[in-house]
């Protein structure tokens, strides 16, 4: 059985392949829709401007003679008349045809006199018309028309318009029709497609550009989710060693307990025994934040600091409301108050000044805001309080993974969530102040 093997090349490749089928369908489409707009546009530009053609043409006519012809209905003089009239306008309009309907009960309409190129039978009096139905009924309520364009054999393509006309007493005496050529049509489409390729070459630069920065921004999330993560995780795992150290320095000191309590059991020094069992609880001294502190990461963040403090001889106190602080996630108070507090136990441990080796920490909600902030005896140059929060700075000699970096991971926390952040040294005491 093969095993699958994710391979983060091939995924891209398909998803610039699919893109590409996409952007090429879409553009075929965008084609393909401005050369029907083009052509539907110039079809009803010249079927209106041979309406206006055929309207003048309907004035001029003589309706008397016309309706002779209409009650005849035979090739005489009267018809010749009308038809030599009919053939003035086609060759002035350069028209296929131009004709007369007449209609009758049903929905076809019948030629009565027309006017043909040369070489074509012109003897169609009679003869049912192409024109369809929904355009005949329009004609016969007094309404102009025109048709969709219409593929014949013969002559290719091609619309026809009609316009009504009347007698004097105003009865409806027929229909003056024209056939427009619309092949050209489709050397106007293709012109407009030549036109446009310029803009449709920039349509896919900006396809092709928009693509490229949502690729390179979803890269640069990828990359800022994996920093954030391995920081995490690096945290993490600072966190556990020193929660490690700390239960192995605890069972330490209680397997000594342990050993002297036997001993002098062993001995039968009960008395002793006794008092020193009493030293061991006065000693013993624990930290319930349980009740204090809502927030269950930060009550275990800060227990441990507290024990890690106790182990080095040093007083740790907090002064905590009872706000969960829930507006930060757990993830960056641990990156806030970790680096705050291994820095100040870091600073307390080297100082060897004449203040109380004490470290106060602070967490409050005032108004709107949360208010952190951790005080702690320091010795600190002019140099180490201008580059505070500069990258890879350390005031320590001896670096770690996380040293140098602490102060910069904090401060991008706190840019995180638009807050401020102020530093302040006086008489070898340092308030680093957070306001989120």
């Amino acid at each position: 059985m093969r095993s699958y093997r994710y391979n983060p090349k091939r995924k891209i490749a398909f998803f610039i392949l699919i893109t590409v089928l996409i952007l090429g369908l879409l553009t075929y489409l965008k084609i393909m829709l401005s050369h029907y707009t083009t052509e539907k546009a110039s079809q009803i530009t010249l079927a209106e401007q041979y309406i206006i053609m055929a309207e003048t043409m309907a004035d001029g006519l003589d309706k008397l003679t016309y309706e002779q012809v209409l009650t005849d209905r035979q090739y005489d003089y009267n018809h010749d008349m009308i038809k030599q009239y009919l053939a003035e306008f086609r060759t002035r309009i350069n028209a296929l045809y131009v004709y007369t309907l007449a209609f009758d009960e049903t929905d076809v309409a019948k030629v009565l006199v027309a006017s043909m190129p040369p070489g074509v039978n012109d003897r169609i009096m009679g003869i049912p018309c192409t024109v369809p139905p929904k355009q005949v009924d329009k004609a016969k309520h007094g309404q102009s028309y025109y048709t969709n364009v219409i593929n014949d054999p013969n002559h290719g393509l091609y619309i026809s318009i009609g316009v009504p006309f009347y007698n004097d007493a105003g009865k409806q005496l027929g229909v003056v029709a024209i056939d427009v050529d619309m092949n050209h049509l489709q050397v106007i489409g293709h012109e407009v497609v030549n036109s446009n390729r310029l803009i449709l070459l920039v349509d896919i630069l900006f396809v092709a550009l928009l693509l490229s920065v949502i690729y390179t921004f979803h890269r640069w999330y990828r990359s800022s989710l994996k920093h954030d993560l391995v920081e995490s995780e690096t945290m993490y795992i600072s966190e556990m060693s020193k929660i490690l150290q700390s239960i192995k320095a605890g069972r330490h000191d209680l397997m000594n307990h342990l050993h002297v309590l036997r001993g002098l059991m062993d001995m039968k020094m009960y008395d002793r025994t006794n008092e020193y069992l009493k030293q061991i609880s006065i000693d013993t001294r624990t930290l319930d934040l349980s009740t204090r502190i809502k927030n269950p990461v930060l009550m275990v963040l800060f227990q441990t600091k507290w024990q890690q403090a106790q182990t080095l001889n040093m007083e740790m106190t907090f002064d905590i409301d009872e706000s969960n602080f829930s507006r930060v996630s757990s993830m960056d108070l641990v990156k806030i108050f970790s680096n705050l507090l291994d820095n100040a136990i870091e600073a307390v441990g080297t100082y060897e000044g004449d203040l109380p080796k004490s470290i106060h920490v602070m967490c409050k909600t005032v108004g709107s805001d949360y208010l952190f902030a951790v005080q702690n005896p320091t010795l600190l140059t002019a140099k180490d309080q201008r580059n505070w929060f500069q990258h890879n700075y350390t005031t320590k000699s001896k670096e770690t993974v996380l040293r140098g970096n602490g102060l910069m991971i904090i401060k991008r926390t706190v840019d995180k969530y638009e807050g401020h952040i102020r530093s302040q040294y006086e008489d070898e005491s340092v308030l680093i102040r957070i306001t989120l």
